[in-house]
Parts: C-alpha cells; structure tokens; sequence
C-alpha cells in the first residue's frame, strides 16, 4: 500500500502510518512463502503466563531475538585452500540490514509492561516492515542501571535507531551513550524533565491533556476553574499546565487543593475547594433568621430551605479533577456530598477517563476530558486482541507507532532516514493513536479530541485536529 511521504523535502515530511491499518486487520501469513516477518521459534516458546491477571510476561534467560524478516539467510563460504589473504564479505543480507533496538523492560519492575510493549511492537513489524527491518529486543531489567547496559548493548549491535525506554530514570541513564554514538532515541516516557534534542518522549504528558480541556472549556464561555490535583511531582506540573493554560485563555483559577490517599483525605480535599462551611453557615443562618419570622412568606421560604444542604454556589463554574481509578470513584463519590451540583459545574478529567465505566458515576456525566482519537486506534486494537486475547493498554498503540514509523523511514530508497530533520517533521506523523509530532527540544505534540462521559462510554464534541501548524518549538 502506497505510503503518503516527501522525504526529498525537508519540512514536509508526512507518514500516515494510520492507512496500513486496512492491511493490519487481515490476517498476517507467517509460515515459509508468507507475505511478512516471522518472530522466531525460540521466542515465541518462552511466552508464559503471568501472574498478573491479563498481562502475558515474557521471561529469558538472555536477551531476546530479533524480530526479523522470513527470508532465506545467504551465508558466506570459505575456500578449501585459503590464499594467504582472505576478504571475508558479509552476506547481501546482514550488508543491507536496518537494525533498531526496542529497550523495555523484560524481566524485574514493569516486566509486564515491557511485553506489551514488545508485543505490539511485533505487531508493527509483520504489518510494515521489509526484509531489511531487523527490530533488536533488548530488556533493561526494570532499572536505570539495566537500561544503561542495554543502551551500550544497542550500540555494539550498531542499530541506527533506538525506541525506548519506558520509565524517565532509565530514559537519563540511556540516553548518554546513545548521544554519544550519534544516535536518536524515541522513549516511551512523558516527563518533559528529561527530554533533549535526540531524545524525544512519545508519552501523552499531563500537560497536553490540561491544556487541550482548558483552551476548550474556556472557548465554550467557562470562567472560573478550580482544581483537585495529586499530590507530589505529578501534581505539581499538572498545576503549573492549569495556571499556564489558564493565562493564555483569560480563566481564573480560582483554588488548587490536593488530594491524598484515603478516601477520608480526599473528601477533606473536596470540603475545602467547594467552600462547604462557609456555604452550609450561611444556610444555618439564614434558616434561623427565618425561623423567627411568622409572614406566610417567610414559612413559605424557610420550607424551601429546609431541603437544601447549603446556599450560595460554589467558587467556580468549572472542576478539574486530575485522578484516575479508586481515586476517581472515591472523589465523584463525594461531589454530591459536598453540594457540588455538577449540572451547573463542568467536570474536567484526562484521558484516563476514555474507560467505559467512567460514567457508572453519575457525578461524572457531561464531563470533558481530552485524548487521543479513539477511532484511530479500533483496527490496532481489534487486531491485538485477536492476536493476545486481551485489550492493549493505551501505551500499546504508541510503542506500534514508533516501529512502524522506524519501519517507514528505515526502508528509504536513499538510506534510513533517522535524522534529527526528519524526526521533528513540521507535518508529523499520523498513526493508530492519532497525529504526533516531535519537537526539537525533545518533547512531542498530539492532536487530542474532546469526549464527554456518557452512561456508557463517551462521546466525540470537539474532534481532534487533522494536521499540524507551521510552528514547532
């Protein structure tokens, strides 16, 4: 299938590696003759399963082997009689090979993660790659130091590109011989701390999500947001992206609290933000000054406000909500408790929210949250399923991507294209989880849509832009 390309212009470099996901929806031949790369016998022996429900893990005594293409090896021969100078040649087909090194965890913390990874990542290599595409499995054992020796590793191989690591200590350790050797890394990670020209991060940050929600929000006429952020690292960027974007758009913040671990110490977090005290006082007030008064209309008043909890709206016309999972319940939970009336307050949330239960929570529907196109994703997330018998995880689709556009820009007439131009194309590169691009200082950009939590699932208000401006950083 033709692929929608301008590498002999710089700047104007577009990969749709969305248009291949026709052929990856049908099925893959694998066997001799087949019409792709084949995993080898030995790694597809060692899968087991894992003791984590729903995520297989791949275990190894040594390094994984390459994912490589189905073609008859040409090894080179020596003669009888060897002259006293021998040329040894490489054969045609290691000559012309394009290795790209996979670093991600495949045994200690975060094993399980790594073979999704390395799963999906296979995926990308028998819907895309040529013969020449060798894709180096190399595991980092969960540590800074595991990925330092796989990034040295990588190098001896001599790869030409690198994808991963996953977590952003590992990120800094790889990153300085892969700089060293002159290479690019494209790393799952999404903290922009320990991004830099030639190492770009893939992540979705919290950032992009923050701004995407805000710049909506404030376009549809909301004025005045507050915010229940985690505490710690994540919840200070997640705060400086709200108050950022808020500048830009003419919001006022209007309160930041941050939540803690229980469900006690988030129900406080809410108690505060919402100005409970100050608005139940008020009540009690106004109910007692009532209470003296015997004019019809004052009993007519007083039998109105016996039935409310408080008086007097909240601070703010807008709620973001920066949690996921038990935290998410334990905080929607609450809102009403606390006289939040979320039909008059917008809930804000992030991706994480895209879960088909989000809206099992009454307090959460109408709510906003940006994310990646959904749609894009369907044909990758049906043909992994078929493959793995479960869902991939949202990391899936990006570690797809990143193989699949190193599969594109290694299969050049001219040569891999792996350079720093090329890889911060202006253009981007749209693939099963949406447009992206990478910038020059290492962090990247998407294009997000806007969902609304429904009874169930969500639904598309504001879809996700279909190209790039002319102005990355």
């Amino acid at each position: 299938m033709a692929l929608s390309s301008e590498f002999n212009q710089p700047g104007a470099i577009f990969v749709c590696i969305a248009a291949l996901l026709v052929a990856a929806c049908q099925d893959t031949k694998t066997g001799d003759g087949g019409n792709g790369p084949v995993l080898s016998a030995a790694v597809n022996a060692s899968r087991v399963e894992t003791p984590l429900p729903g995520n297989p893990l791949l275990q190894r005594k040594s390094s994984p082997m390459p994912v490589k293409p189905n073609t008859a090896s040409k090894v080179a021969t020596l003669p009888v009689a060897p002259p006293e100078s021998v040329e040894l040649t490489p054969p045609e087909t290691v000559r012309n090979q394009v290795r790209v090194a996979l670093l991600v965890p495949l045994s200690g913390p975060g094993s399980a993660v790594g073979q999704v990874l390395l799963d999906a990542a296979t995926l990308a290599v028998f819907d895309i790659a040529n013969g020449d595409f060798v894709l180096m499995p190399i595991d980092t054992k969960g540590t800074a130091e595991g990925a330092l020796s796989a990034a040295e590793e990588a190098v001896a191989a001599n790869v030409k590109l690198v994808i991963g690591p996953v977590f952003s200590d590992a990120v800094s350790a790889a990153a300085p011989p892969i700089l060293e050797a002159g290479l690019n890394m494209l790393a799952f990670s999404n903290n922009s701390a320990v991004s830099e020209p030639g190492v770009y991060l893939s992540g979705l940050s919290p950032e992009a999500q923050i701004e995407r929600v805000i710049q909506y929000a404030a376009a549809r006429g909301l004025q005045r947001i507050a915010a229940l952020v985690p505490p710690g690292p994540l919840g200070t960027r997640i705060t400086k992206a709200l108050r950022g974007s808020a500048t830009i758009t003419g919001i006022k913040v209007s309160r930041v609290r941050e939540f803690g671990a229980t469900p006690g110490e988030i129900a406080a977090s809410i108690k505060l933000i919402s100005n409970y005290d100050d608005r139940r006082a008020a009540l009690l007030e106004q109910r007692k000054e009532l209470e003296g008064q015997e004019d019809e209309g004052s009993r007519r008043a007083l039998t109105r406000l016996e039935i409310l909890e408080t008086i007097g709206p909240v601070p703010f016309d807008a709620l973001l909500v920066a949690a996921s999972g038990q935290d998410l319940i334990n905080a929607a939970a609450q809102l009403g408790n606390y006289d939040i009336d979320t039909k008059r307050t917008r809930i804000l949330g992030t991706s994480d929210w895209v879960a088909e239960g989000t809206g099992r929570e009454p307090s959460l529907v109408g709510a906003w949250f940006a994310t990646p196109p959904m749609d894009a994703a369907v044909n990758f997330a049906e043909k992994y399923r078929k493959m793995y018998e479960i869902s991939p995880p949202a990391i899936a689709a990006s570690a797809y991507d990143l193989v699949a556009l190193a599969a594109i820009l290694g299969s050049q007439e001219n040569g891999p294209k792996f350079d720093q131009t090329t890889l911060t194309s202006e253009s981007g590169f749209a693939g099963v989880g949406g447009l992206f691009r990478f910038l020059n200082n290492g962090s990247s950009e998407r294009s997000l849509e806007i969902r609304e939590v429904q009874n169930r699932g969500s639904r598309v208000i504001d879809p996700a832009r279909k190209r790039f401006g002319n102005n990355a950083n």
